[in-house]
């Protein structure tokens, strides 16, 4: 298997020899990048070459230490040698087959998009719920009826040796001549039992030296079983040159349906090895361009919903929100929505202020769609943006998430943190509840987690993720503003307060729905106003509050 990375500047006259030239950018008279990631199988070569998404490229080179991408494009013996030490030959295979798995799953998602390109239609029967025939599906597939079919093999060998050495005494003593010691017959020579041939060893026998066979060229982790003999070298290439023949020969032999599934997954492992070496194997392709999307993809499937209504997603001015999600608000109990936009990028890149500026846009529009709900009254009451009494707005939260890998490779984490303090937008300084004031957080997560998340089938775990993430994103949140600001619960001697007082207060209160009598106030540390001071002969209590 070769090993490709996303943006990487390669050699052109290497990346020729296994990618085909629509796949890749020239940069200039020597160099050239790859614009997809997945997979792709090289008849000519007989290779399978994975792309891996740039988050694998860090300030040196890669996420795999010291390998040169370079490299990795023909990963020599001395480099595989290496791989194996450090134990990652198997972390390379599962990352390539959970990215492979997670394309497929994003076609299933989105069956109209426009940026895969799966030029290879022949299905095959297989246990897979994706039923394609690629040199990786059908590997895939070998590898979960091994992994699922442990018990049914051990009955098959336990079957098949239980009467293979028990002594037949009968034939022993009519047919051997014993040897007398001390008037006692002793028999050297013993006849056993011979059983007939078992078809179900013989299969399994392919099956076994077929997967140790791969396990060379794909690197995962395969201990073969010790009590059969596999057939290995030169004379398991020619079986890769006569499988199929072989396979024919022993077809009807087989009755269960377990063993009829593993006879079809080898005879399409050795249909297809055959057609390679005759060149009648065409390209097989899977590849993404921009996988950003793919990645949006991912987040929203586990933070996202995608029960909410289209318009709040796809906006009148074109543009379109990666995440959105119905939450408690910081304030009390209104709802509100949480908006966030997936950064896939390079470990080493940070969000520019291009991007900022457009989630700050993306926010207002948010807030302009349900303002105009609630000018119309058709806003649902449990969400709240705007209050008519103080004229003030709700806080509406923002957020980035990008994901970096982590240096273990483990996939079982989130490690989702936040990055650094969030960005401050405003109009007016020291006015919270002001529609032009803005924050924006940001947050980093496992790759891996997500990448292995996207393809669970434990809604328990996606669910639980979820849960917390959105308490967590609004936790860290509610945290900042009380550092921010101090707040007050104010509750004024009369109803004139507001009118009195508004060009003081404007945008520096709001009146959540659950407070009858009572409004918040919002000010800046340090408070350098005096606001409090010329209000508070119009109050009748005023108390330090925190959002929690």
């Amino acid at each position: 298997m070769i090993i490709l990375f996303e943006e990487y500047q390669y050699n052109t006259e290497k990346l020729k020899q296994v990618l085909s030239e629509r796949y890749f950018l020239p940069l200039n008279s020597s160099k050239s990048k790859i614009n997809y990631v997945g997979y792709y199988f090289n008849p000519t070569i007989n290779e399978a070459v994975v792309i891996l998404p740039k988050v694998f490229i860090n300030e040196k080179s890669l996420a795999f230490d010291e390998f040169d991408p370079e490299t990795l494009i023909f990963q020599s013996d001395q480099i595989k040698e290496q791989l194996s030490m450090k134990g990652k030959n198997k972390i390379v295979f599962e990352i390539s087959t959970w990215l492979y798995r997670a394309i497929q799953q994003f076609n299933k998602r989105h069956y109209y998009n426009s940026i895969s390109e799966n030029q290879f239609l022949n299905q095959i029967v297989t246990n897979l719920e994706e039923k394609s025939n690629t040199e990786l599906d059908i590997i895939l597939s070998l590898l979960k009826f091994y992994k699922e079919n442990q018990a049914y093999f051990t009955f098959i060998s336990k079957s098949a040796h239980s009467q293979k050495n028990k002594i037949n005494w009968h034939k022993t003593i009519n047919k051997k001549q014993p040897i007398i010691q001390n008037n006692t017959p002793i028999y050297f020579d013993l006849a056993t039992t011979r059983n007939k041939i078992n078809y179900d060893e013989e299969l399994l026998i392919i099956f076994y030296s077929t997967l140790n066979f791969i396990k060379s060229k794909y690197a995962f982790d395969f201990n073969p079983p010790q009590n059969y003999e596999l057939i290995k070298g030169h004379q398991f290439e020619n079986v890769l040159r006569k499988g199929c023949r072989i396979l024919k020969s022993i077809k009807y032999k087989y009755y269960s349906d377990k063993m009829i599934s593993l006879y079809n997954l080898l005879y399409s492992f050795f249909e297809r090895s055959e057609n390679t070496q005759s060149k009648k194997q065409i390209e097989e392709v899977l590849l993404i361009k921009d996988f950003n999307i793919v990645f949006e993809d991912m987040i929203d499937d586990l933070i996202g919903d995608s029960k909410l209504l289209p318009e709040l997603k796809n906006h009148a001015d074109g543009k379109q929100i990666d995440h959105i999600y119905k939450y408690k608000s910081l304030i009390i109990e209104d709802d509100i929505y949480f908006v966030g936009d997936s950064k896939y990028y390079k470990p080493q890149n940070n969000i520019g202020k291009y991007s900022q500026a457009k989630q700050f846009t993306y926010a207002k529009n948010v807030i302009q769609y349900n303002i105009d709900l609630f000018n119309d009254n058709k806003l649902d009451k449990q969400i709240r943006y705007r209050e008519n009494l103080t004229e003030g707005y709700n806080i509406t939260p923002n957020f980035f998430i990008s994901s970096f890998v982590n240096k273990d490779f483990d996939f079982s984490k989130s490690e989702l943190d936040e990055t650094g303090k969030p960005i401050m937008q405003s109009h007016f300084e020291n006015r919270l509840f002001d529609r032009d004031t803005l924050f924006v957080q940001s947050y980093n997560i496992n790759f891996l987690f997500v990448l292995s998340a996207y393809l669970s089938n434990n809604s328990t775990l996606k669910s639980n993720f979820k849960k917390d993430t959105q308490k967590k994103f609004r936790d860290k949140l509610v945290r900042f503003i009380n550092d921010k600001y101090t707040l007050y619960t104010l509750e004024p001697k009369d109803n004139s307060f507001i009118e009195k007082h508004f060009k003081l207060l404007n945008g520096k209160v709001y009146k959540p729905s659950q407070m009858n009598e009572k409004l918040i106030l919002a000010l800046e540390k340090p408070d350098l106003t005096d606001i409090l001071t010329k209000i508070e002969s119009d109050l009748k209590t005023k108390t330090e509050y925190y959002l929690t």
